[in-house]
């Protein structure tokens, strides 16, 4: 699974056995379990659990995996260390004037370490794609989301639906805002709240047509015009 890059938007999610669309909000958004139920992140309305991904389900298992292994690789380390050290001393004592210990201990250490370091790179492979497809997944929901409410969102109403923490919703809006600046706009209302605009279309491209448009029809430009349109009368009949 890929990172997000800024101006991308998050991937449609995979085909499923269940229909992908919500019935009630033909939305194509992810779910989130509360308990055993499965709901709908755009419309809140029930769905069919394994429909789709869920956003406090995905990425948990890459997750859990990569760090079980990253776990596992330095108990190999810490393991090899000791056995081959270990080995290497005792025939050594036993053999002083021999190979013997280096022999046996060395091919150990270098084997647990080679094993070790493996498991380590894997893991934090594996967590990255795990983390990866959990941030896919709540972006994809936050959208539906917005879509369903008209493009406005705060941090409480996402943690809500995504069935996340206030505080992890406010960060992942705050990025969002940072890396897709064309999408996800904060605002902040008459009485200091803060909420978040955001749409597919692409939010800085849209108000920068819709200003440019209100500037061309706008009373001024026309007034403009028309005291223009006597001046260049007069140069020509100069």
């Amino acid at each position: 699974m890929r990172n997000l890059r800024a101006g991308e938007l998050p991937p449609l999610s995979p085909p499923s056995a269940f229909p992908a669309t919500c019935p009630s909000c033909r939305r194509n958004a992810p779910i989130v379990y509360r308990g055993v139920l499965a709901y709908c992140t755009a419309c809140g309305a029930p769905r069919v659990p394994l429909a789709t991904k869920a956003t406090n389900l995905a990425g948990k298992g890459s997750i859990l995996g990569g760090t079980l292994a990253r776990v596992f690789g330095w108990i190999v380390i810490g393991s090899g260390l000791v056995v081959g050290l270990g080995l290497l001393g005792l025939l050594q004592a036993i053999f002083p004037g021999g190979l013997a210990g280096w022999l046996v201990g060395v091919p150990i250490l270098l084997f647990a370490l080679v094993i070790g370091v493996a498991l380590l790179r894997g893991g934090r492979s594996l967590e990255s794609t795990g983390v990866a497809e959990q941030r896919e997944t709540r972006v994809q929901a936050i959208f539906s989301l917005a879509e369903n409410r008209g493009g406005i969102v705060t941090a409480p109403g996402v943690a809500g639906a995504l069935g996340v923490s206030t505080a992890q919703a406010d960060a992942l809006l705050t990025d969002l805002a940072k890396t897709h600046p064309d999408h996800v706009v904060l605002e902040i209302d008459d009485q200091g709240g803060v909420f978040y605009r955001v749409s597919e279309r692409g939010l800085s491209r849209v108000q920068a047509f819709d200003e440019k448009l209100r500037v061309a029809t706008s009373p001024r430009s026309d007034e403009q015009e028309s005291v223009a349109a006597p001046s260049r009368a007069a140069r020509q009949r100069g």
